[in-house]
C-alpha cells in the first residue's frame, strides 16, 4: 500500500523551502479539487504532498488602485469581492457550493481545459501573476502566465503567491455556455470589456476565452476588430468573427472542436451586444 507525505506549511517561505528540498517529487496544491480528483480516477499516486491551504496566502487586500488576492484565496470568496463584480460573477457560476469553497483561484490557473474558468475574467481584468521563489518574487501579466497546455512560466521552484487585479474601467460582461445551467464543465466561457472614448468608438478592449485553446486566452484579433470603431453591429461580427478564427478549442466529450468554435463566435457577439444596451 503506498502512503503519502503530507507537508502543510504556516508560510510562504517555508513552502519555497520544502519545494526546493523536495523538488518534483512534491505534488503542491491548494484546495485540492484538481490533485485529488486525480487521485480518485488513479491517475496521480504522490508520494509527497504540500497543501497551501494554512500558508498565509488565503487573503484579500482592497487598495486604491489595485486588489491583490492571495493564491489560497477560495473561489467562494471571490464571489464576495463587491470591487470585481465581473470576477464575482464568474466564480458563482463556477462548480458546485461545495467545490467552490474548497478551489483557490491559484490552484485553478493550473486546471486543463475546459477547467480553469477563473483564468478568463482575469485575464479581461489585466491581472498579473505574483510568484515567489527562492531568488525573491517577480510579477508577470496573467496573458505571459500560460504557455501552453499543462505549461506555464512558473520557475520549478517557484510557485503562485498571489494575483494582482489593476482598477480598471469600462462595462464589462461574463458568459458561461454549459450543458446544464449550473455545476457542468463549460463548453464556452467568456469575459469582456471595453472602454469607450469620449467620441462614442472603442478605446480599448478586452475579450478574454475559456475552453477555446490550451488554456484561458485572449483573442487579441477579435480585440483589435473593436479599436476605434463604434460598438455596433458590424464591428461586433467582425469580432465574432475574428474570436472564431483565432481560437483553438479542444474536442471531448462535451463538444467537438467545430461546435467550441462557433459557439465562440455567438457568445462574443452576445456578450458584446450586452455591453450596448
Amino acid at each position: 500500500m503506498t502512503t503519502t507525505d503530507l507537508f502543510i506549511p504556516r508560510s510562504i517561505d517555508e513552502a519555497i523551502g520544502l519545494l526546493g528540498q523536495h523538488g518534483a517529487d512534491l505534488v503542491v496544491m491548494g484546495g485540492g479539487t484538481i490533485v485529488m480528483g486525480m487521485v480518485n480516477d488513479g491517475l496521480l499516486f504522490p508520494s509527497k504532498a504540500m497543501s497551501l491551504a494554512r500558508s498565509g496566502i488565503d487573503s484579500v487586500l482592497e487598495g486604491d488602485r489595485s486588489i491583490e488576492i492571495g493564491a489560497a484565496t477560495t473561489i467562494a470568496r471571490l464571489a464576495q469581492l463587491d470591487r470585481l463584480p465581473l470576477l464575482a460573477q464568474a466564480a458563482g457560476m463556477f462548480g458546485a457550493p461545495a467545490v467552490r469553497n474548497m478551489a483557490t483561484v491559484g490552484g485553478n490557473l493550473f486546471a486543463a481545459p475546459p477547467a480553469g474558468d477563473i483564468g478568463v475574467p482575469l485575464l479581461a481584468l489585466d491581472a498579473q501573476v505574483e510568484l515567489a521563489g527562492p531568488r525573491g518574487r517577480r510579477t508577470l501579466p496573467l496573458d505571459q502566465f500560460f504557455t501552453g497546455l499543462g505549461r506555464t512560466a512558473r520557475n520549478l521552484d517557484e510557485l503562485v503567491a498571489a494575483l494582482r487585479v489593476p482598477q480598471t474601467n469600462g462595462q464589462a460582461a461574463y458568459l458561461r455556455y454549459g450543458r446544464r445551467q449550473a455545476n457542468t464543465p463549460a463548453i464556452v466561457a467568456l469575459a469582456a470589456r471595453v472602454v469607450s472614448a469620449a467620441d462614442g468608438t472603442v478605446a480599448d478592449a478586452r475579450i478574454a476565452l475559456g475552453a477555446a485553446g490550451p488554456h484561458p486566452l485572449r483573442a487579441r484579433q477579435a480585440e483589435a476588430a473593436l479599436l476605434g470603431k463604434p460598438l455596433d453591429t458590424f464591428s461586433i461580427a467582425a469580432a465574432a468573427q475574428a474570436a472564431q478564427a483565432e481560437c483553438d478549442p479542444p474536442t471531448d466529450a462535451l463538444a467537438s472542436s467545430w461546435y467550441r468554435r462557433k459557439m465562440v463566435g455567438v457568445y462574443v457577439r452576445r456578450a458584446l451586444e450586452s455591453l450596448t444596451r
